[in-house]
């Protein structure tokens, strides 16, 4: 039996995707016990007769089996949530979806992830305003996975907004949604520090960019290597002032994010020390960076034009 730490523990939203996947529970003596075994289905039914089991495991053999078989439900269930326009099921789905490949990137769960932004890409571009709803549905807990959620949200609406393919649009939403992949890797204590950060632990946030790029060169996939630039150039800035690197020569996407990523956290992010701002304040305070020439001039200008759009295919 693997070690009590090694189990996974299954979240109750995906529970219906796993017919093919073994689930465990947790017995009154601490035992872990197969709850069902692969190819058999979960039912609303059966976990109702069940609910004094409040926790479910996967086995560790079996992570990566699971997270692709979240992906195809979710993708599965993206049309109906898109038909009905329910953003926040949707958006409820695609976090949990993306909290679970977080957990462990470099176990290579990240390869179902262009899958899932391609669904979402193909099937928004009829209803673009249901995506431009994501941002707008909070959650009281704001994480890594949320964050990334929104910023690809954005980065989607202003794709759609300047016209560019669906090739493209895709290949920009994943940059923007693994984004932040490296910060999987920087200790929560200091991610959720409800203080300002000492500069020791700045410096380790910091290299969340060195570390997205090194997790993202672990997969052999196009489209996950195209999206590593969107890792580490989301903190570089025009001026050289920005980091890791201190570069002047930043790609488009790098470009992109520096504004998409900046705009969501300081609209979302509502700690002691700081207020999450309204929008047009959050656009303010970053045009200042555009003028000083920080940022990107036309891109922070169609940026700010998409999400007052209501621009429709």
């Amino acid at each position: 039996m693997a070690a009590k730490k090694n189990w996974i523990p299954a979240r109750k939203s995906h529970l219906r995707f796993y017919d093919n996947i073994p689930l465990y529970y947790r017995s009154p003596s601490g035992n872990i016990i197969l709850y069902k075994p692969a190819g058999m289905s979960i039912s609303d039914q059966s976990l109702q007769r069940k609910y004094s089991i409040d926790e479910f495991f996967i086995h560790p053999d079996n992570r990566l089996e699971s997270i692709d078989a979240a992906q195809k439900g979710f993708s599965k269930d993206l049309i109906e949530q898109i038909q009905t326009k329910d953003a926040g099921k949707l958006k409820d789905s695609l976090v949990d979806l993306v909290e679970e490949t977080l957990a462990a990137p470099r176990a290579g769960g990240i390869s179902s992830i262009p899958k899932t932004v391609n669904a979402l890409v193909n099937n928004f571009s009829e209803k673009p305003s249901v995506i431009k709803n994501f941002t707008k549905i909070s959650f009281s807990d704001y994480t890594t996975a949320l964050h990334s959620v929104n910023v690809m949200a954005l980065t989607i609406s202003y794709c759609y907004f300047i016209g560019l393919s669906e090739t493209e649009t895709q290949e920009m939403g994943l940059a923007a949604l693994l984004h932040d992949i490296g910060k999987t890797e920087i200790p929560s204590n200091i991610l959720k520090a409800s203080r300002r950060l000492s500069d020791n632990e700045f410096s380790i946030v910091k290299s969340h960019t060195t570390k997205g790029l090194d997790i993202l060169n672990l997969y052999n996939e196009p489209e996950i290597i195209n999206a590593a630039a969107g890792a580490i150039e989301h903190h570089e800035r025009l001026d050289g002032s920005g980091y890791p690197n201190g570069i002047i020569n930043i790609s488009y996407i790098g470009r992109v994010l520096a504004i998409v990523d900046c705009y969501e956290a300081v609209t979302n992010d509502d700690r002691p020390y700081r207020t999450a701002m309204a929008p047009m304040e959050a656009l303010e305070i970053i045009k200042k960076d555009v003028d000083s020439g920080k940022l990107d001039k036309e891109i922070f200008k169609d940026f700010a034009y998409s999400l007052a759009s209501r621009k429709t295919k």
